[in-house]
Formats: structure tokens, C-alpha cells, sequence
């Protein structure tokens, strides 16, 4: 039977390299959807959303983290991922993002205060 063909992983956080090796799949989620890759599959860049890394070794061992954002850029058979924060239990995200804290806009709102601003210099 011939060798199957793996993919190196490589997860980097602010504080340097998380996770380093090659497994025979990895399954995460990005703002497009469900994502998962396998050996030669189409070059990819996405955003990633606050969920799971899911990996599957060539012994069909699991190995899980939990992230919240970041990229990932699979080339050449190797998958990069580029996260803020990542452990291999649950986040707690929730305490992260205070309602009160985060002051949306709409894109009109947001072209007025720069208006705003740049009307003051």
C-alpha cells in the first residue's frame, strides 16, 4: 500500500509557534464556512472565526484546539495558521467582548466621523 501524503501544520500565535507537525487532514471554520484539507488540495487563504482546529494524524489520533481569530494559508501542502488566541480547552469568549464596549457603526455613521475628523486638521 502506497505512503499516504500529509500536510505540515504549522499554528503561530502573537507569542510565536503553538503547533508544529504533519497530520493527514485538518477541519476548521472560517467566515466562508466549514473548511477541510487534505494533501494536495487547492492552494487557500481565509479568515478564521472563533471555533475549532481539528486534526487528524496519520495513526488516526485527534488532536483538538480552540481558537478565535485569525488567517490561515494552505500552499505547497502546507496549511499556516496565524492566531490570537488558541488553548486546547474551550475559550471563553464571552468575557472577551463587552456589549457595552464595541461601538458599531453603519458605513454612513463611519464616513461622517472621519468626515468629522479630518474637517478639525
Amino acid at each position: 500500500m502506497a505512503q499516504e501524503k500529509l500536510i505540515h501544520v504549522i499554528i503561530s500565535t502573537p507569542l510565536g509557534n503553538y503547533y508544529d507537525d504533519y497530520v493527514r487532514i485538518c477541519t476548521f471554520q472560517t467566515t466562508e464556512g466549514e473548511i477541510g484539507l487534505m494533501a494536495d488540495a487547492t492552494s487557500f487563504t481565509g479568515s478564521i472565526v472563533p471555533s475549532k482546529i481539528l486534526l487528524t494524524k496519520e495513526n488516526h489520533e485527534q488532536k483538538t484546539f480552540y481558537v478565535n481569530t485569525g488567517v490561515a494559508q494552505f500552499q505547497n501542502n502546507t496549511l499556516s495558521f496565524i492566531v490570537s488566541k488558541i488553548d486546547e480547552k474551550p475559550l471563553d469568549l464571552e468575557t472577551q467582548f463587552v456589549k457595552e464596549d464595541q461601538k458599531k457603526y453603519t458605513i454612513i455613521e463611519e464616513v461622517v466621523l472621519k468626515k468629522k475628523i479630518l474637517d478639525k486638521k
